[in-house]
């Protein structure tokens, strides 16, 4: 598990998020509204979800930033052209709530001949503190169970390895809401076409579809 700074001022996510949400404190928005325990089925349910995934595909504010992160800090770290998510997968940890329905690893949700082939890295980048029960609870050895928090802030962005390593939350009893997105990258020379789909929206695994290439 790596963490990378990054200059927020030159990568304002947190700016463009809370301008889209129409929030200045991201961290309060449970302030706003509340919702009943989520489950897998519904986790990317809420309101703020709904505006997050409306408002990237209107507004290319995000994108820009989005890609230009990718160029500019990811993509030397693999020396290659890499195959990355195309829409980051946007997280909202209520207090009294969790923000992921379950506890998995990223390769139960695709083919896992196809994972370990690929062997994703997933990047985690909080917009605000991600402490405590607020944050992913990740084992450090796969199927060793001894999780711990990814405690960081707004400006860190954590690499490491969802797809093998057992995550998820806990209840977050904090009293802050903790807002984050997250994306996967494979390096283009180990990138394998796959016929599966996302667990929930159904995009298909593949260049033009749940990924492209930068």
């Amino acid at each position: 598990m790596n963490v990378i700074k990054y200059n927020i001022e030159k990568y304002p996510f947190s700016d463009i998020v809370s301008s889209w949400l129409n929030s200045q404190h991201l961290s309060k928005l449970h302030n706003v509204k509340k919702y009943n325990r989520f489950v897998r089925e519904n986790d990317q349910s809420t309101d703020w979800h709904k505006l997050f995934y409306k408002k990237i595909r209107q507004d290319k504010a995000f994108d820009v930033v989005y890609k230009k992160f990718l160029r500019d800090i990811i993509k030397p770290r693999f020396g290659e052209d890499i195959v990355c998510q195309k829409i980051p997968t946007f997280r909202v940890h209520l207090p009294g709530n969790i923000a992921v329905g379950e506890f998995h690893k990223d390769k139960f949700y695709r083919n896992v001949d196809w994972a370990n082939k690929v062997k994703e890295t997933n990047y985690f980048v909080p917009l605000t503190k991600a402490y405590g029960t607020n944050t992913i609870w990740v084992e450090s050895e796969e199927d060793k169970a001894d999780f711990q928090p990814i405690e960081t802030s707004y400006g860190n962005c954590v690499e490491w390895d969802a797809s093998n390593l057992m995550h998820g939350n806990k209840d977050n009893t904090t009293g802050e809401t903790r807002v984050s997105f997250d994306f996967r990258v494979i390096p283009i020379s180990r990138y394998i076409d796959s016929n599966h789909n996302t667990i929930n929206t159904k995009i298909p695994f593949s260049i033009g579809g749940y990924y492209k290439i930068i």
